[in-house]
């Protein structure tokens, strides 16, 4: 049985698409108080739904490493799914750091009236939220060899491809 199959990558990523577009016309559309309370909401719902998927995913992990003690037997997988694990866990814990300064500032924003230092300390959280986007590969490739080699491999073939492409354009250019 599959779970993630190709149609339903492409469902969840189009659904985030028009979900994403949907809430940055919000602002558009409504106060910008309402937009920071609907925003905060959605922010303690993911916060909720993030901490009950590692959880369930953690012991999952757990409950098959147990299961494969218990047998003997491809003690190599039950390290490989812990350390999958942790490398989730250390994504996870950054995604909270990022995240939650930035619903604290929704927060302040909805309690308090916008003023310059609220105003400040909303884009500062902003940036931290977006820089969470930059991090989570960052600690894949750290903690995961097989996505570090995989990264590795794409970087070398690509920089590859652009030397033979500016070799080819060099030859080009000499030749006229």
């Amino acid at each position: 049985m599959q779970f993630v199959t190709h149609g339903r990558v492409v469902a969840v990523v189009i659904s985030i698409w028009v979900i994403s577009a949907f809430l940055s016309l919000l602002f558009l559309w409504v106060s910008p108080l309402i937009c920071f309370i609907v925003f905060a909401v959605i922010g303690v719902v993911c916060f909720a739904l993030s901490a009950i998927l590692y959880f369930k995913i953690y012991f999952t992990v757990r409950r098959h490493r147990n299961e494969i003690q218990a047998l003997q037997v491809q003690q190599t997988n039950a390290a490989r799914s812990r350390k999958s694990a942790v490398g989730t866990f250390y994504v996870y814990i950054v995604f909270m750091l990022c995240c939650l300064p930035q619903f604290c500032s929704f927060t302040v924003v909805v309690i308090s009236d916008l003023s310059t230092g609220v105003y400040v300390f909303h884009i500062s959280c902003l940036t931290l939220f977006f820089l969470n986007s930059s991090l989570s590969p960052i600690i894949y490739c750290w903690k995961m060899r097989q996505i570090r080699r995989t990264v590795i491999g794409i970087a070398r073939n690509t920089f590859q491809q652009l030397r033979k492409a500016s070799v080819t354009n060099r030859q080009r250019s000499s030749a006229r």
